[in-house]
Formats: C-alpha cells, structure tokens, sequence
C-alpha cells in the first residue's frame, strides 16, 4: 500500500496529488477536517509519507514542540515534512494580524542533530530531556521572497 501525502490547512489553494485538509470542510476537496490544535491528530501513527504545510503554523499560536511532534507521529519512517513560514527579517512578516509567530533559518536546528549551528547539540537535546525521540534530520532551508521554507525529515529507523 502506499501511504498518501496530505497537505494540512489547504486553504483555498489546494495542491494536486496530496489528500487536504483544513479546519473545517470550507469544500468539495477537503478530505479530512479537523483543528491542528488538537492533540492527538485522528490519524494513525506512520500513516503519512509526505506532510505539506504552506502558510499554516505561523496561525496555530501554540509551540512548536507539540505540533511538530505530532508530524513526526504521523509520518513514516523516512517521510518528509515541508512547511512555508514567515521570516523573522521580512517586514510584511509581521503585517498579517493572524500571525503568532515569525521564524529565523536555524528555529529547527533545535531537532536536527548533526548541522553546523549545534543548536541541537548545545540546547536541544538538553530542553526536550533524556527520553526524547523525535528528532529531525535537515534536509532544506531556502527563501521564498520573504518566507523561509524548510524541508525536515523523518529519520529511517
């Protein structure tokens, strides 16, 4: 069986090839719809290979560390989690009032042993404590306009 991708808060703009889903069913295309601030999400563990998030947690207004662990919950071994979020150093960043949070380039550097920064190893892995599991590896940061756009993996186990 192959796993699907799913595109959470698909919002107007749904992308081809990915199941979508949002807050609440706004349309014929959204598939699942359920609040993200909700713990845990109503999918099963390992049942997504690919998590597209365009312009999402930036609205959530909750922490980081439940959301993105609940990506790693639901992604399979090896799957990928590709997120748009509003950069700390873009000035229209800060225009949208829906926003609760801006990001830096190395904000997932926390979760992602192993780069350059040693955010991870310095902090991260002392924050999260002993018994924590899900970590990242980094697979991409770039700019778009003045979004940052990261691409995060999940590690094969």
């Amino acid at each position: 069986m192959t796993l699907p991708h799913l595109e959470l808060g698909s919002g107007s703009k749904p992308t081809p090839g990915y199941l979508h889903h949002d807050l609440w069913k706004h349309s014929p295309y959204i598939d699942l719809a359920f609040d993200l601030r909700v713990y845990p999400w109503p999918l099963d563990d390992s049942s997504v290979i690919d998590l597209l998030a365009t312009d999402v947690f930036e609205h959530t207004g909750f922490e980081i560390q439940p959301w993105l662990d609940e990506c790693h919950r639901i992604l399979a071994p090896g799957g990928s989690l590709s997120m748009r979020l509003p950069a700390w150093d873009y000035h229209l960043s800060y225009r949208d009032p829906t926003h609760y949070r801006v990001f830096h380039p190395q904000t997932f550097d926390y979760w992602c042993p192993g780069i350059p920064s040693r955010l991870h190893e310095d902090f991260g892995r002392y924050y999260f404590g002993p018994t924590y599991d899900k970590w990242w590896e980094m697979v991409m940061v770039t700019r778009e306009v003045g979004d940052l756009r990261f691409i995060l993996r999940k590690p094969p186990r």
